[in-house]
């Protein structure tokens, strides 16, 4: 079969999202298509089969395995601003927010894609005026850091949903 490279691109498979003919978790490469179909295999010439998505209870629904994020502390509050981290699982698109120990710590898997932004904490939540002269608030100034983000982790504005969240 021939497709140009703009077409496909080969991902790892670990196990819990496709299945072989056979049934049987499928551990390995994959060429998934520009149409959605899911090939085992190393080169799109020599596929060795089509595999067939797991299905998954909910993947809307975040799970969140990490245990040791608590949001921002006072020196925060004080410094006007924090570094959120966060991490997006590439086979399944979904995204967790974590401390930086964590973050440390999964970046390195081969199946993460870990980012991290400057989350606005003081000043006014709500675009305003004041002597004549217009500003944005914290909201709007964390919705635009989260929308920059959105072209390289789609799906982030959805994690991410107030944009007020912790401003005071």
């Amino acid at each position: 079969m021939y497709l140009p490279k703009s077409k496909f691109r080969i991902e790892d498979s670990y196990g819990d999202e496709f299945t072989d003919a056979n049934n049987q978790p499928y551990y390995g490469k994959v060429i998934r298509t520009s149409s959605g179909r899911v090939f085992a295999g190393e080169s799109i010439n020599n596929t060795q089969g089509a595999l067939n998505k797991v299905r998954t209870s909910d993947l809307t629904k975040i799970a969140r395995p990490f245990n040791d994020y608590y949001g921002p502390l006072d020196e925060d509050y004080k410094k006007g601003f924090y570094i959120r981290y966060f991490l997006r699982d590439t086979r399944d698109g979904k995204f967790a927010e974590v401390s930086l120990k964590q973050w440390k710590e999964k970046k390195l898997l081969n199946y993460v894609l870990a980012g991290k932004f400057v989350w606005i904490l003081k000043g006014p939540v709500n675009d305003g005026v004041l002597d004549g002269i217009s500003f944005k608030g914290t909201s709007t100034k964390n919705r635009e850091t989260l929308q920059n983000l959105e072209k390289t982790y789609p799906g982030i504005l959805n994690f991410f949903k107030s944009t007020s969240e912790f401003v005071r």
